[in-house]
């Protein structure tokens, strides 16, 4: 029985060894530009999962009296930041009364209005449309955005501005199919919109622009940047990779996110030199296709808020397949701005769950 425990205590603390080093190398490994050691664009992925296990072996090593506690401790302590930007640590009732100088601003990844192979699942628009007018708010950002201009199907850009009273909106239409059907971005607002554009964001669909627009919020000029960045493409089938793996079909998955990984990178160091290239008030927003410890995030961070962090709590996720952690949608206004609520609208059969943040310009 001597030898028994022996051998578990010796196989315990090479697993706390193997976890803490993990730990580490998924934390530090972000902050290598994945275009150039693409393997830093998967390091932060299992982060979340890697802490609290490595968390776990203090008080086995402590139930056990040995001090192989001191393995973990280094490690957890050194990667306490990424637990920051992964967990919001506030309560339902820590949210800020609104004032007469707030504002709503949402971003949601519509995956094309619940359009899928040129059909509409009904049930799906149905609650979509719910959640917007339940929500309400008072900017409005739609990344992978579709409308019809023509009769076959809905024009969604009409119905929004009309059920929502939106008096002024800015669609950059990515491509077109069959002359009426039109994919893009857009922005729908119920302030002014004074100056807008579109940036190219050397996506994977060379179309795909990042929306830039300067609006009158409460007679201060606001600039938003809403972006889509460069997803992975996968099939539906290939997220079972992760539950059920196929060789063939796990080296196609990650032949893709490697492509990704590089993509974002490029398109996370142009969203930052616009971010330092702006002198108004700012909000960065939309469909990142990355955790928060990822080079894609801390790159466009920096010194911005993050919505989520300030009001919410738990792991905020926003996209609903593969993992339970994957929060990949995100609002992030400049240091002039209060973060007075944020909420996620999760509804049953959303790819992406739509997330809103109630602000203020800060006196």
């Amino acid at each position: 029985m001597k030898l028994v425990r022996v051998i578990i205590r010796r196989l315990l603390l090479w697993s706390n060894i193997f976890l803490a080093t993990t730990l580490l190398f998924s934390f530090f490994l972000t902050f290598t530009d994945p275009a150039v050691f693409w393997p830093a664009g998967f390091a932060g992925l299992p982060f979340i999962y890697l802490w609290p296990a490595c968390f776990l072996f203090i008080p086995l090593w402590i139930f056990y009296r040995r001090r192989y506690w001191l393995i973990s401790l280094p490690a957890l302590l050194l990667t306490l930041p990424g637990v920051g930007a992964s967990w919001g640590f506030h309560t339902t009732g820590a949210a800020l009364p609104p004032g007469p100088a707030s504002f709503t601003v949402m971003t949601f990844n519509c995956s094309s209005m619940g359009l899928l192979r040129y059909k509409t699942d009904t049930g799906r628009l149905q609650r979509m449309y719910e959640e917007l007018e339940k929500a309400s708010p008072d900017i409005l950002c739609l990344q992978e955005f579709f409308t019809n201009s023509g009769t076959r199907a809905p024009n969604h850009l009409d119905s929004i501005r009309r059920k929502l009273k939106y008096d002024h909106y800015y669609f950059v239409n990515h491509y077109t199919n069959w002359q009426n059907w039109h994919y893009g971005t857009i922005i729908f607002s119920r302030f002014p919109l004074v100056d807008t554009a579109a940036i190219d964001l050397q996506n994977v669909s060379p179309e795909e622009k990042m929306i830039t627009a300067r609006l009158v919020v409460h007679g201060d000029t606001v600039r938003l940047l809403s972006a889509h960045l460069a997803s992975q493409n996968l099939q539906k089938n290939e997220y079972t990779v992760v539950t059920a793996p196929n060789k063939d079909q796990a080296h196609g998955v990650m032949k893709k996110m490697k492509a990704a990984f590089g993509l974002r990178s490029m398109q996370a160091q142009l969203i930052r030199r616009e971010i330092a290239a702006t002198r108004e008030p700012l909000i960065v927003l939309g469909d990142f296709n990355d955790v928060p410890v990822s080079y894609t995030y801390k790159t466009i961070r920096g010194g911005l808020q993050d919505a989520f962090l300030a009001q919410g709590s738990g792991l905020g996720r926003t996209f609903s397949a593969v993992a339970p952690h994957l929060r990949i949608d995100y609002i992030l206004p400049g240091p002039h701005f209060t973060v007075e609520d944020f909420f996620i609208y999760r509804r049953k059969g959303f790819e992406h769950f739509p997330i809103m943040a109630r602000l203020s310009l800060k006196p």
